[in-house]
């Protein structure tokens, strides 16, 4: 199983039982961002139906339900395992409930979930590792409105290992994204008594047809590192897909124009130190960017965001505070919102938004727009003074408001899933 995941591990720690609380976390500085003052919009925490767990992604299935989804972490010996985990909002400040079914169809499999989509109720996906217990096939699984059922997606021989690490669930099939570990060489070793095996990173991208997941060619980037993080489709002829070339060390651009891949070059995005982590479709068709631009200067690292508009790609200002951003949600009337996580001596989970501030865009392209601290809570930590970090990696609109989930790990306090739902505007 491959552990190159868009989203960077949490610190590692035994289970977390307690339930959570919420304190107000430590604002951007306000010369990052909007100062404007807006009414008080309420922030709340709800409680999460499982604990020692990694909650990775969030989506609406219709009619004001929600669905969260990840995995539940578990050390046997040197052995680690994973579970499946779901659960589910029927209704705007309702319980979340386990979705049991979904965990209990995973069986015996060990795989993280790395993201969940839905085109409704009765067409859910999540996606996932390679796993032993399905003979080395990749993790996928699929709800289609009375069943779960663990649908394998096959490898090539010469694959030693793969993850999806993204899906779009649309009318008629989905899309999967993700990475693969390749076999270059295989050299016995007389002396160890083994195999030497050289091997590289290289993205993946699978469609599910209605029966199984077939590969889809992609072009191949120059060096032996490589992968891809989100992939989102404005129709079945304009398909794209993020991630990271290795080569460059930037972020990596894919269209799919209905017949073949091909990478494509952005200037300002794709030739600048970074990766991009995440991709939202818009209403109106427009696809934005998310993920972490990364300063050759000084190593710091600040947020990434980009807007296609179908002219091009061009890249937005952002708050200028050390953060990556791993998740984004499109909001009605153009604007988005993000999450991700602050870096520094102290680790939060974040939660910004962007509006457009007036008709069109700048000479560069780049639309007028306000950036929006909106001072997400953090989980307690039982131990303020021991190492901690909350990372934000999923947020969804809708009825209930805008939902936030993620995660909140400790040395002394193990994994603990977190939800926060901000009510009113976004």
């Amino acid at each position: 199983m491959l552990k190159c995941s868009r989203r960077r591990p949490l610190l590692g720690a035994a289970v977390a039982t307690a339930a959570l609380s919420v304190t107000l976390s430590v604002p951007v500085p306000a010369s990052a961002l909007d100062g404007t003052a807006h009414p008080a919009r309420t922030w709340t925490g709800e409680a999460v139906p499982f604990s020692d767990a990694n909650l990775v992604d969030v989506v609406n299935t219709g009619r004001g339900r929600t669905w969260a989804a990840g995995f539940t972490v578990r050390n046997e010996g040197k052995v680690t395992r994973f579970q499946p985990v779901v659960a589910e909002r029927s209704e705007p400040g309702g319980a979340w409930t386990p979705v049991a079914p979904a965990t209990a169809a995973a069986g015996a499999v060990s795989s993280r979930v790395n993201a969940v989509d839905a085109n409704g109720a009765r067409d859910v996906w999540l996606v996932g590792d390679d796993a032993s217990a399905l003979d080395g096939r990749v993790y996928t699984q699929h709800f289609d409105g009375t069943r779960w059922q663990v649908v394998p997606m096959d490898v090539p021989e010469k694959v030693l290992g793969a993850s999806l690490l993204d899906v779009d669930a649309l009318p008629g099939g989905a899309w999967a994204a993700g990475v693969a570990q390749i076999e270059v060489s295989r050299t016995w070793d007389e002396e160890k008594g083994g195999w030497v095996v050289e091997s590289r990173q290289a993205g993946i991208v699978r469609h599910f047809d209605g029966t199984a997941w077939r590969d889809v060619p992609l072009p191949e980037p120059a060096g032996d590192s490589w992968y891809l993080n989100a992939v989102r489709a404005v129709s079945a002829d304009d398909v794209w897909a993020a991630g990271y070339d290795g080569a460059s060390g930037s972020p990596l651009l894919m269209h799919y124009d209905g017949s073949s891949w091909e990478q494509v070059g952005a200037p300002g995005v794709t030739d600048r130190p970074g990766q991009a982590q995440n991709l939202a479709v818009t209403e109106d068709g427009e696809v934005w960017l998310v993920g972490e631009d990364w300063s050759p200067e000084d190593g710091s690292t600040r947020a990434l965001v980009a807007r296609h508009d179908g002219g091009g790609w061009h890249r937005v200002a952002v708050p200028d505070a050390p953060a990556r951003l791993f998740g984004l949600t499109a909001r009605p009337g153009g604007g988005i919102a993000v999450v991700g996580q602050t870096l520094g001596a102290q680790r939060d989970a974040l939660a910004w938004s962007w509006t457009p501030t007036a008709p069109g865009t700048t000479g560069t392209g780049v639309p007028r727009g306000r950036w929006k601290n909106l001072d997400l809570p953090q989980p307690a930590v039982t131990d303020p003074s021991a190492p901690h970090e909350n990372s934000a990696s999923g947020v969804v609109g809708g009825r209930a408001g805008l939902t936030v989930i993620g995660t909140s790990a400790a040395e002394v306090a193990g994994l603990q899933p977190f939800v926060s739902v901000r009510t009113g505007r976004h």
